[in-house]
């Protein structure tokens, strides 16, 4: 790197607003489409100016044409709900949805006028709104097309900054080290906000639920889906041992925004795809946002950071990862606040704006993502470091506890949904760009840096394959942790919703989502820090041994089901969640070395998607399909989650034993000293 940093981040700046611009404005025509779908059953879309009940019939029924248009559409309708004997249609929402046309039908001439056959739409009774359905129908396909397109362009525009971006795994020393240090940490934090976006998940859930029209099993399976890639993290961690941390980032930009764009897609095209189709491309969209989000933006921006700041490493990933459970709450603001209907133009502009920032941002931090070169660039931070790294820390709490605070006055209804409060939140999230202007400082000569290290030294310090590791007891007993409190902490958050309202506070589920995050991001912070400067005294092991018995208090809590305890319990969950995946990053590092780091680390992450297959997509519908009573097609109340978060509670249990069986193994040595 011959040019300093700081010279080229104008160009870079530039380059890369032009290019979040073009992808914003064909995610913004999309969502405008989108915009129209689901105002138009409200009759309050642009273009229609009225509300569909209270149309001037007159003036419509004077075009002769459009008048015989619609008495023929209601000739069609009545013959094809006397074909289905006046059943339900395709389109509906079992019992919720046949309530409501109860609800409605005397808005319509008949129950026959009432529902478009094979649409599941409300059909009005008057030309006029019937012409804006049919127009909205061509419509309709026109957004599925639009969106097709956007993913297709993604694709090109991802693989060919990935082109570009493959190389060294490492960068070469730079004209600024101090500029080269803090873009590492600041375009990092970039990534994670990205990454952040698939744990917010859980605030809209119901509104993917109602969109596809599917059951509790469904949204368990998209759930599932989201983190099931992880059994191929390796691949994630090879990309980063061959390639470096910008391919990497690149590549999981890309596939997130296709995840992203295919569950857009299955919900705009819900009215024109079977079942099967919506669900296999909702869950496939699941797969790759979740994928991309774990194995190829956080994990790869945190090992390159564990890398390059040997004596910070938890700190720094620390931060990392609260950046991450930060991001999760202020998703789900922006979901509740900005996007969520009726306030918002729904679930189709969400997830068109999540997609163009997914891969507009991923490749604006390219410009300061690397693997820093041995030398000065490593040296331990300083005081100048410490008030950089401190404001950050300030940032990131203010905004954690803007989200729980918004969330906390939105569920006692203080606050209504408004879209500044989103507003307020994207400004709180860029506020760390500001460190970008740090300046060079003076460096100690390489000769006189002495950095620390858990590693013995000599050539054994690069570590062991992984082939060696996973030959090894140890590597299995942070394997079963991860899944334990892995599938515990994703079980919470991504049914926060449905379990608040079986506990009768639905309006409550931004607050569990954003008190998840909040927690979450402390105790990363707290734990990174720490375990760094208290290292000779609590050992990493002992962190362990902590976060493994608050997931069991946690899950235990939650299974009680009322307000109180199922908040105390997200809030216990949240600390454990943070914490662990604070810890494991700097463990794995100073366990296995830097040989294979990638490969090993990858290798962890496949206990994510066991715990997904095995607790989200096979365990708890289980239980939920045997609590459902007769004829309905979801459980609600205490006997719905109690036993699913008992069985989470005694899992946790054996990760707890699994912690301490650890801590005793690696009291003396590291599990590299034993199988060098």
């Amino acid at each position: 790197m011959s040019i300093a940093l700081t010279e080229r981040a104008p160009r870079s700046l530039l380059k890369m607003f032009s290019l979040i611009v073009g992808c914003s404005v064909v995610a913004g025509s999309a969502a405008l489409d989108l915009h129209c779908n689901s105002d138009l059953q409200q009759g309050t879309c642009a273009g229609v100016g009225q509300d569909e009940t209270s149309m001037d019939l007159s003036a419509a029924a004077e075009d002769t044409s459009l008048l015989q248009s619609w008495q023929t559409k209601k000739t069609l309708t009545l013959e094809a709900a006397a074909q289905q004997d006046e059943g339900p249609v395709r389109g509906g929402h079992g019992a919720e949805g046949d309530r409501k046309l109860d609800h409605d039908m005397s808005s319509f001439q008949t129950s026959a006028e009432a529902w478009f056959h094979g649409g599941g739409r409300v059909l009005p009774s008057s030309p006029a709104a019937l012409s804006v359905l049919e127009t909205f129908r061509v419509h309709g396909n026109s957004s599925t097309v639009t969106w097709s397109v956007f993913a297709a362009a993604a694709i090109l525009v991802g693989a060919a900054v990935f082109w570009a971006s493959s190389g060294s795994a490492t960068a070469l020393e730079g004209e600024d080290i101090t500029a080269d240090r803090w873009w590492l940490i600041v375009m990092s934090g970039v990534v994670q906000m990205v990454a952040g976006s698939v744990y917010a998940m859980g605030a809209w859930q119901d509104a993917l639920r109602d969109a596809l029209g599917t059951t509790m099993d469904g949204i368990s399976l998209i759930g599932a889906a989201t983190f099931a890639g992880s059994l191929l993290a390796m691949l994630g961690g090879y990309a980063f041992d061959k390639l470096g941390p910008k391919a990497a980032v690149t590549l999981g930009g890309t596939l997130c925004t296709l995840g992203y764009l295919l569950i857009g897609i299955a919900v705009v095209s819900a009215d024109l795809l079977t079942q099967p189709v919506k669900m296999s491309l909702a869950a496939t969209g699941a797969m790759l946002a979740g994928y991309s989000s774990v194995s190829l933006l956080d994990n790869v921006v945190c090992m390159a950071c564990s890398l390059s700041f040997p004596d910070n490493r938890a700190a720094v990933v620390g931060y990392l990862k609260a950046v991450l459970a930060t991001a999760a709450g202020l998703w789900a603001l922006l979901w509740v606040h900005v996007f969520k209907a009726p306030h918002g133009p729904g679930l189709p502009a969400y997830i068109g704006f999540v997609a163009s920032v997914a891969l507009g941002a991923t490749i604006f931090s390219l410009g300061g993502l690397r693997i820093l070169p041995a030398g000065p660039s490593r040296q331990a931070f300083k005081e100048a470091d410490n008030s950089r790294l401190g404001t950050l820390i300030f940032f990131l709490v203010t905004l954690s506890f803007y989200d729980v605070g918004v969330s906390f006055f939105y569920s006692r209804g203080i606050l209504m949904p408004t879209s500044a409060l989103g507003y307020v939140g994207i400004g709180l999230g860029l506020l760390p760009l500001t460190l970008l202007q740090a300046r060079s400082e003076e460096q100690k000569p390489a000769e006189q840096l002495e950095p620390k290290t858990l590693l013995a030294p000599g050539p054994q310090s690069e570590g062991v394959t992984f082939a060696t590791a996973i030959l090894g007891l140890d590597f299995w007993l942070i394997w079963l942790m991860q899944f334990a409190v892995f599938g515990a902490g994703v079980a919470t958050n991504q049914n926060l919703a449905l379990i608040l309202e079986s506990a009768g506070s639905p309006s409550a589920s931004g607050l569990g989502v954003a008190l998840f995050a909040l927690t979450s991001s402390l105790s990363r912070i707290a734990v990174g820090i720490l375990s760094d400067k208290y290292s000779h005294v609590i050992s990493r092991f002992n962190w362990l041994t902590l976060v493994s018995a608050c997931a069991v208090a946690a899950q235990f809590l939650v299974s009680i089901m009322s307000f109180g305890a199922i908040m105390l319990g997200t809030l216990l969950m949240g600390l454990s969640f943070g914490a662990f995946f604070t810890v494991i990053v700097p463990v794995v590092n100073e366990m296995y070395g830097k040989k294979q780091f990638g490969i090993i680390m990858g290798a962890q992450l496949a206990s994510q998607a066991a715990a997904a297959f095995l607790i989200c997509l096979k365990m708890l519908p289980t239980i939920y399909k045997n609590a459902t009573p007769p004829g309905q097609t979801s459980c609600h109340g205490e006997s719905c989650y109690r036993m699913s978060f008992l069985l989470l509670t005694g899992i946790n249990g054996v990760g707890l034993v699994a912690a301490l069986w650890l801590q005793q193994r690696n009291k003396d040595s590291m599990p590299m000293d034993r199988l060098a």
